[in-house]
């Protein structure tokens, strides 16, 4: 790949951190005949969290768990813990993330070394740190115990944990926005 690429490249992800794009995978071809219509009740698997989860994990699994209901209660669907049709398995995983920028002429001048050398290389500079968040939803028929449609959805966390919630029901929304298409 030429440099001029990988530069271009760097800069559209340096862009897309920076404006909180999300971004939700759902494997191409394989739930395209998925119909949430099919199923009448849904219920959540157990969450079985971080051996030492943060001081917010049940509460914030608890709005996650609320919001999916809601949509899902839009839809018609109904909770039943006894014996539903569709069981949700979410997968959560929190990571630490460093933001950087390739250094430039324009904006890095060069180094000097001594005895009139002078020095200057591309490389990449940390300008922030974030937590990114990604969500990983399975529908699994309960009665065939197959997963019936699978999304993910990667995005930088708020830093306020009050913000917490909205971002939640931000990511839920987009995932349900691709169960609907």
């Amino acid at each position: 790949m030429r440099k001029s690429n990988i530069i271009l490249l760097l800069l559209i992800s340096i862009a897309v951190a920076c404006t909180g794009k999300k971004y939700v995978t759902v494997p191409k071809g394989i739930y395209d005949d998925f119909d949430l219509a099919k199923y009448q009740t849904f219920d959540f698997y157990e969450m079985k969290g971080p051996d030492e989860p943060g001081p917010n994990f049940t509460q914030n699994v608890q709005y996650l768990q609320d919001a999916i209901t809601k949509k899902l209660e839009e839809r018609g669907l109904k909770r039943d813990s006894s014996n539903p049709d569709l069981k949700i398995n979410l997968g959560i995983r929190v990571q630490d993330k460093v933001q950087t920028r390739e250094t430039n002429l324009t904006t890095d001048p060069f180094m000097y070394t001594g005895q009139r050398n002078y020095t200057w290389s591309v490389r990449e500079v940390p300008v922030n740190t974030y937590k990114e968040g990604s969500l990983t939803m399975h529908l699994v028929d309960n009665q065939s115990n197959e997963a019936v449609w699978i999304g993910t959805i990667d995005r930088a966390l708020p830093n306020k944990e009050k913000n917490l919630p909205a971002t939640i029901q931000d990511a839920v929304d987009i995932l349900f926005a691709k169960i609907d298409n």
